[in-house]
């Protein structure tokens, strides 16, 4: 214990005063605001030249040693970590996941009233509505919730399709957790005896792969792997991050892989630091290269392996390895672990701990949030066992933030792009999305810079194609862009130019990849979360402070878990969620088209305000002659007149019914085998949906007493609309439509306004937009239904128009 580790200025056995865990030395370029990349591009309408060049050369200068900008410490944040303490009862830690999956608690704080955000508005309202519609049926919660003035719901995690608006888009990490946990004995040299406990087992968790050249961390192609690559490739020779749960490890130990007859041993390269958890036994963070011994020689330190017999690493993991399950679980892993500690959309193995704010989604609610609407984007951050490290330091600036790997492919930063030109909310799951996201915004910012003019100082890119974000470089960036313009905005890209400029970067790669040691505490301006959705956390944590940041208030993310401790949440990775809301407007913090946009739009109608952001949904009044054409329909009568036009004008026309609205089911019955009659007769195709009933009045909660026109019947129609324009997507019709707007009983324009928001959500698919209410078509309307002597109903369809029709006519 008394020798020096040489990398390191500490001895072992050694603490500092004023932290418990040493620190790293930094990475030799934190100063990256290498505004970077090489490439230049033509500059956005919006930019201001002069500006950029200014920023260009002042970064230039800091990276160089001039003396266009002091020189950024190392640490530009001033937070105490101490607010973020709070008491966590040992019963409230969850040991075991709420069964069946999906079946856990949501809190949310609800965004204080009179919020001119929308997706505020949104969340309070439909909060608000689930409470009530829990009194309504029976459910008591307490009287408090429901007061205008109360700051929480406490909900049910189902309720996440009812609280999230139809044109939000969702962001999920797809990583997946493989069996990082091995067991080893420490093998003494071979001129000196054991002693003690020195050939007793000891925990070694893998936490990432080490990018050393020559190490067996990089692909035949020269570029650097991520877990998932790396396991997929033979283990010998590779060298990765762990922890070594023994406090005595110095480099050049070896140690034997318990279960491989010795066949498997780590050899030590290097020490880094002590690691310390709670209750648990002190151990080390260090680099071993693996080392794949043939049992036949099991003495020699480089036995030579034929490459036909080398083991995978992902076999060896398997072999091995178990499940790692957080140390404040004080369990083993089970079998219900293998199944519940994984997502149900994970796919690329490389976590040594699941994004858990995943783990309550099933496939069902999946399906909902898309029948509803809501837009799906997959990243990849393989989370480091870093997660559940407590921060040890009482000022943030001292401590050292773990880096993470991600990825996220071409087409996922197009479809974000693309939401946030159209203003749709982001909602990342968990806060290992959030940092993905809020990376992908500065390393796109760097590559928005550097095609401003920025040809020299350090590069985006970490070598090889790769990026790296270090653990205060947006503060640095942001620092010099506001102090450079004191009295103006800072002179930052909006987030869709920023992954532009990214995109542009890397023309001949499909992913975007790196690591981040991204530290977001309070006081951060997220650029890419509106909400966020995510599990309780530790006090002392990097994730509580995310948490705080995103709230806005210290207070604010004290009184959420001080209400989760008192209602008796259950917390940590197996625990409950909540649904957390950014209290800044992120579209209105930058300079983006949406302030422009927002001035354009105000005062003008709901349909008008669908014709100028989605323009490209909309088709022409004229369709070209064979238009495909799927034409929702509500009943035959509306159907008749529509059909007819059509049909003589030359489309190709299919009727569908897809109406879970109308009650009771024999109405239903009557009204969709009338339209199916009518179909056969005019030799047309009739597609029948299912009777999505118990959907409808779920989404209906709340708006029982919701006037004709109203918020039901928008309600109604994005569900039915949407469900059409799904069906039209994956049946490649070329518009959609419905009879709706030619019922004498409907808002036409709230009408359209429906089916032009659902057509925009999926590519391809327009609404036809045309007015079918004229005097010619109603009174072609009313000659077809004498002919075909068709039911006439008497209602619109639903059971609150049937109970209002039935008061109006006492």
């Amino acid at each position: 214990e008394g020798r020096r580790v040489a990398s390191s200025s500490w001895q072992l056995g050694e603490r500092r005063p004023s932290m418990r865990r040493a620190r790293c030395a930094p990475a030799a370029s934190l100063s990256a605001l290498a505004l970077l990349s090489r490439r230049l591009g033509p500059l956005p309408a919006l930019r201001r030249p002069a500006q950029h060049s200014q920023i260009a050369r002042a970064a230039t200068q800091q990276l160089s040693g001039g003396t266009g900008m002091p020189e950024a410490a190392d640490a530009p944040v001033d937070v105490d970590v101490n607010q973020f303490a709070y008491h966590l009862p040992e019963e409230l830690i969850a040991q075991h996941p709420a069964l069946p999956r999906g079946s856990s608690r949501l809190l949310v704080p609800l965004p204080r009233l009179g919020s001119s955000i929308p997706l505020h508005q949104h969340l309070r309202a439909q909060a608000h509505n689930i409470l009530l519609a829990a009194r309504t049926h029976g459910e008591q919660p307490p009287p408090s919730q429901l007061h205008a003035e109360h700051t929480f719901a406490d909900l049910t995690f189902a309720d996440v399709a009812r609280l999230l608006p139809a044109e939000a888009h969702m962001i999920f990490n797809v990583s997946k957790v493989f069996a990082a946990r091995m067991f080893a004995t420490r093998q003494p040299p071979t001129d000196t005896p054991a002693q003690g406990d020195a050939r007793e087992a000891v925990e070694v968790m893998f936490l990432s792969v080490e990018q050393q050249e020559g190490g067996g961390s990089y692909s035949p192609a020269g570029e650097p792997m991520d877990a998932s690559a790396a396991l997929r490739r033979p283990c010998h020779g590779q060298q990765w991050r762990c922890m070594i749960r023994r406090a005595d490890v110095l480099p050049g130990d070896t140690f034997h892989v318990q279960g491989s007859a010795a066949r498997l041993q780590l050899e030590v390269m290097a020490v880094h630091s002590i690691w310390e958890e709670e209750e648990e036994v002190d151990g080390v963070e260090a680099t071993v290269r693996f080392k794949e011994v043939p049992a036949q020689r099991t003495s020699s330190r480089e036995a030579p392996l034929d490459g036909a017999d080398m083991m995978m690493l992902t076999d060896a993991f398997k072999c091995y390895g178990t499940i790692p399950l957080p140390p404040y679980m004080h369990r083993e892993v089970n079998e219900e672990d293998k199944e519940l500690y994984q997502t149900v959309f994970a796919e690329s193995e490389g976590s040594v701990a699941a994004p858990t704010a995943g783990l309550h989604f099933t496939d069902e609610l999946i399906d909902k949030l898309k029948v509803k609407g809501l837009k799906f984007s997959h990243v990849n951050l393989h989370v480091s066992a870093g997660t559940f490290r407590p921060v040890t330091v009482d000022n943030i600036a001292d401590h050292d933030m773990h880096e993470e790997q991600f990825s996220v492919d071409k087409r996922s930063i197009r479809d974000l792009i693309r939401s946030l030109s159209l203003g749709r909310p982001l909602i990342p799951v968990g806060t290992t999305s959030v940092r993905v996201l809020e990376s992908l915004y500065w390393l796109g910012t760097r590559e928005f810079f550097d095609r401003q003019g920025m040809r020299d100082g350090t590069a985006a890119k970490a070598g090889h194609n790769t990026y790296r974000l270090g653990q205060w470089d947006a503060y640095k960036l942001e620092t010099i862009c506001t102090a450079l313009t004191p009295n103006e905005k800072p002179g930052l890209p909006c987030a869709a130019e920023a992954l532009t400029a990214l995109l542009d970067a890397n023309p001949d790669r499909e992913t975007v990849s790196g690591s981040t040691g991204i530290c977001i505490v309070p006081g951060y301006t997220f650029k890419m979360c509106d909400a966020l959705v995510t599990n309780f956390h530790q006090p002392h944590s990097t994730l509580m402070l995310l948490v705080a940041a995103l709230q806005g208030e210290t207070e604010s993310a004290t009184a959420l878990y001080t209400h989760a401790v008192q209602q008796k949440y259950r917390f940590l990775s197996y625990g409950d969620a909540c649904l957390l809301h950014n209290a800044q407007d992120r579209m209105h913090t930058q300079e983006t088209v949406h302030a422009v946009e927002a001035q354009h739009l105000e005062g003008k109608s709901e349909l008008a305000r669908m014709f100028d952001q989605f323009e490209h949904a909309v088709a022409p009044e004229k369709l070209k002659e064979g238009t495909r054409v799927l034409l929702h329909s509500c009943c035959a009568p509306c159907s008749g007149a529509m059909v007819e036009q059509m049909l003589a004008e030359g489309h190709d026309v299919t009727v569908l019914f897809y109406n879970p609205n109308i009650h009771p089911k024999e109405e239903y019955t009557l009204r969709k085998d009338e339209n199916k009659r009518y179909a056969a007769s005019l030799g047309i195709p009739f597609v029948d949906l299912d009777y999505d009933v118990d959907e409808w009045y779920q989404r209906a909660k709340g708006m029982e007493f919701s006037p004709e026109r109203g918020d039901r019947c928008t309600m109604c129609f994005d569900m039915r609309f949407e469900r059409t324009a799904l069906y039209a997507s994956e049946n490649n019709f070329d518009v959609i439509t419905t009879t709706n707007a030619t019922s004498r009983w409907k808002d036409a324009d709230q009408v359209n306004a429906s089916g032009i928001r659902s057509a925009q959500k999926y590519d391809g698919v327009k609404w036809w937009f045309r007015d079918w209410q004229t005097d010619e078509m109603t009174q072609r309307k009313y000659r077809i239904n004498a002919d075909q002597r068709f039911y006439k109903q008497e209602y619109c369809g639903c059971a609150y128009s049937l109970r209002d029709t039935i008061e109006y006519r006492k």
